[in-house]
């Protein structure tokens, strides 16, 4: 073989490797590669990439295919978007195709599950190209630096419950007699004051407690004209006044002779207790009859449409009305109580003499943490109660230890079930765990508070809900989430070192720099790993050249 020809085909042979992947290689930097935003930006416990790639013209090789992975590197490790596969018009197997002559582009979006290592971070994209049998890795590209985690600084400050012990200082006892009256009669008969209501009545008074109020209404059926109706009403109303005064005094009842603590309520007719005894009754036409009680507003017209009803009135009159010819007696009192200063004791020394609201009450009477674990405790051992290992658990979670909080929960849970605290403290950890759709299932199911919603609505990037509940409020999270829902006028007036670099914040979207130099300096003064976190948080990056910022962070 000649020379020239020898030549000529090493000529050929460059040419054509000069066109494939290993010239795409050498041009590599041509590409141009777009995140939108420019930083990446942490949303919902996520963070979104949105790539776009423009190549230029005579750049894609025809028959080359190539792997664009994203990868995010940090200090702990680095966690990869999915991989995208773009073609030459000749080859196959990829998800965009990039023309030689034309060159081209394609976009591409994913999502990875964000951490806070991802702060201090590179977006690094790393490409594979193949034609043929030939692989090619070309230089990794940094795309973009580091992740901006402004909306992931909630403070966990969720509303954790607790509060259920269910002790009243104050409770108020009750016991209740009805007397029954003849039709157009006021006269107490002697069956009545033997009847059992009342000795319930007599029985309650000998308790000997503190009178809180005695109350006596009367009623009259409606039979008969309004005005006597209403007389009759009266008439019972002062004769029962007169016999309970008179049982009472006998009583020894305190406070019976008290005319203050009486309260006396003459109702006239009972058209409410008529039609809810029809309603609960057997008697025909039913609906009938109440259709005229909501329909007849003239008293006596209603009542006189009620007695053309012949053949069900008997029934009436039988079974619905002896019943609203009546007054009833409702005696009130205080329920005894040990002091607070007693129950505080009794529950170190003899526990097993509270019942279990007093045992659980008298852990809020004391700050020592063993004293209220060992309360807890004994309501679980003596009441065998799920609000013992609730309430572990709230202390607990309250110190930031989620695992153990947890532990207890379980425990409570196979104790009471699904209780509300329970599902709301639970979700509390889902919540500050990431867990978010766990989270929002289980403020659901507990009917959660308002606030833990709209903290949980900040984490899972929900910041318009966020900022309608924190509306002209100036808390930490409020202004958490008006700032991320774009306002950054939005302002922390809470004296704490988070507050403050917050505020820092806020301002530096504002373009506000010695607004953020005068808040960082007092967050750092509080606390001064506020200083590394201001190194590195992108939120100042237009800061990092300025000589307070420098002297302020070094």
């Amino acid at each position: 073989m000649g020379v020239s020809r020898i030549f000529y085909i090493i000529v050929i042979a460059a040419i054509i490797s000069s066109c494939g992947i290993d010239q795409m290689a050498s041009k590599y930097e041509t590409v141009n590669f777009t995140t939108t935003p420019p930083i990446l930006q942490a949303h919902g416990g996520k963070v979104v990439l949105s790539l776009d790639a423009l190549f230029a013209e005579k750049y894609f090789a025809k028959k080359a295919t190539v792997d664009f992975t994203p990868v995010l590197i940090y200090t702990n490790g680095e966690t990869a978007f999915k991989t995208i596969t773009i073609q030459g018009e000749d080859a196959t197997g990829g998800e965009a195709t990039i023309f030689y002559s034309t060159g081209g582009s394609f976009k591409y979006q994913d999502v990875i599950e964000y951490n806070n290592d991802m702060i201090n971070s590179t977006l690094e994209l790393r490409a594979t190209a193949k034609e043929k049998d030939k692989e090619k890795v070309f230089e990794p590209r940094t795309i973009a630096n580091g992740v901006l985690a402004t909306a992931t600084r909630v403070l966990d400050n969720e509303d954790i419950a607790n509060n259920n012990h269910g002790y009243e200082h104050e409770t108020i006892l009750e016991e209740t007699a009805t007397i029954y009256f003849l039709v157009n009669q006021s006269n107490i008969r002697t069956t009545e004051k033997s009847d059992t209501d009342i000795k319930k009545l007599k029985e309650f008074a000998k308790n000997g407690h503190t009178t809180h109020s005695i109350e006596i209404k009367s009623f009259a059926s409606p039979e008969g004209s309004v005005n006597m109706n209403d007389n009759v009403s009266d008439n019972r109303m002062k004769s029962t006044l007169n016999y309970t005064k008179r049982l009472l005094r006998s009583l020894k009842v305190d406070g019976a002779s008290n005319n203050d603590l009486y309260t006396e309520t003459s109702l006239g007719e009972d058209w409410a207790g008529f039609e809810s005894l029809v309603q609960a009754s057997d008697i025909k036409d039913k609906r009938r009859i109440n259709k005229i009680v909501n329909s007849v507003e003239d008293l006596e017209l209603r009542e006189q449409q009620i007695r053309d009803l012949a053949e069900i009135y008997d029934a009436l009159e039988e079974d619905v009305l002896p019943q609203l010819r009546k007054a009833v007696i409702i005696i009130r009192s205080f329920e005894p109580k040990r002091t607070d200063e007693e129950i505080a004791t009794l529950s170190t020394t003899t526990p097993e003499a509270l019942d279990v609201k007093e045992l659980l009450f008298s852990a809020t009477l004391t700050t020592d943490a063993t004293v209220k674990e060992g309360i807890y405790n004994k309501v679980v051992e003596l009441h065998n109660d799920w609000r013992g290992h609730n309430n572990i658990a709230y202390m607990h979670l309250a110190k930031g230890n989620l695992s153990e909080s947890l532990l207890y929960l379980d425990k409570a849970e196979a104790l009471g079930g699904n209780q509300a605290d329970i599902l709301n403290n639970k979700g509390v950890i889902a919540a500050r765990r990431g867990q978010l759709s766990t989270a929002q299932k289980l403020f659901d199911q507990a009917k959660t508070s308002d606030q833990n919603q709209a903290i949980l609505d900040i984490r899972q990037g929900e910041y318009a809900k966020a900022a309608r509940f924190y509306k002209n409020r100036k808390s930490y999270n409020a202004a958490l989430s008006q700032i991320m829902n774009g306002k950054n006028s939005a302002n922390c007036n809470e004296n704490t070192a988070a507050c403050h670099y917050l505020n820092a914040i806020a301002s530096a979207r504002s373009g506000e720099n010695d607004a953020v130099i005068s808040s960082l300096t007092m967050a750092i003064n509080m606390d001064t790993a506020y200083k590394s976190e201001a190194l590195i948080d992108l939120e100042f990056i237009n800061l990092r050249a300025i000589e307070a910022f420098i002297t302020l962070t070094k």
